[in-house]
């Protein structure tokens, strides 16, 4: 069976907070959306929708494995006409940079990764209370960062852009037009709205095949976290661990920590490879497969 591929856009409605590895008693953020955050944003939303009585939070879960492919989502700014994506890749001299879609082969000078994350972050403080003095536990003072709803510099909107492969029976992620992911959604963080749905031909620019199981797509710039075994060339940028806070056995994503994936923006060096996109959102070479 083939594949219905579309593109989405959600408008942030609140500061969003998805996790990375901390450094010290700062709780970093990541500036794009893995799948597996995205996976358990809708399997919550879903689960609860159809719900009558406690949600069946792991039949959903279950079923958007076996029938949706997404994306990673990344952070994308408005010009009037279009939402434009603002895309990782790493260079040889600069190490990881930030260039606009619309930008790529201009000779604008990319952000930097922080100059990116100076026009998208901000903190937020937090501690812990101790019940017996009503005061701030020791050790306890940490800060968050968050990506805020507008961009720091032009005070426009901050959108997140991906796409979704669909099997074509199944299209109950159409309906889900407000969406909470990451962390703290229980204290107001994490809430977008989408504002674009549409049918798409490609992945930002890249070449996909629909007609595989699962899905394509060709390109020499890595969009998601990526397991590059059977890659014919030469891959240049970092690779890192993953892991969340489910434990449990029957975690879909467990074997995401066992092995380090390369992260996005990640290139090769050559031409462009064939990645096929896993249930879990990974990316693999199509070579490696068996």
């Amino acid at each position: 069976m083939s594949w219905t591929l579309y593109r989405w856009t959600w408008r942030l409605e609140s500061p969003v907070f998805v996790g990375a590895p901390p450094a010290g008693s700062l709780n970093r953020c990541r500036l794009y959306v893995p799948s597996r955050a995205l996976w358990g944003g809708l399997t919550a939303e879903l689960a609860r929708r159809g719900a009558s009585n406690f949600p069946h939070y792991a039949k959903e879960g279950q079923m958007m494995l076996e029938n949706a492919r997404f994306t990673y989502l990344f952070p994308a700014e408005g010009d009037g006409e279009a939402w434009r994506a603002w895309l990782p890749r790493y260079e040889e001299r600069d190490g990881l940079v930030w260039r606009r879609k619309d930008q790529q082969d201009t000779e604008e000078r990319p952000l930097t990764d922080r100059q990116m994350r100076r026009r998208l972050l901000d903190t937020r403080a937090s501690t812990a209370i101790n019940p017996d003095s009503d005061s701030a536990e020791e050790g306890s003072l940490r800060e968050t960062e968050c990506v805020l709803p507008c961009w720091r510099d032009t005070a426009s909107p901050v959108a997140f852009v991906g796409y979704v492969f669909l099997k074509q029976d199944w299209r109950e992620v159409c309906d889900v037009t407000t969406l909470f992911l990451g962390g703290d959604t229980r204290y107001g963080l994490g809430r977008l709205q989408r504002v674009e749905w549409k049918s798409a031909s490609d992945v930002f620019g890249a070449q996909v095949d629909l007609r595989k199981e699962p899905p394509t797509v060709r390109t020499d710039r890595l969009l998601a976290h990526t397991r590059a075994g059977g890659c014919t060339q030469e891959i240049m940028g970092t690779r890192e661990l993953l892991a969340g806070w489910d434990r449990t056995k029957d975690d879909p994503f467990s074997a995401l920590s066992k092995t380090a994936l390369w992260t996005p923006g990640s290139r090769t060096r050559g031409s462009a490879q064939e990645w096929s996109i896993g249930d879990n959102g990974v990316w693999e070479s199509a070579r490696g497969q068996t």
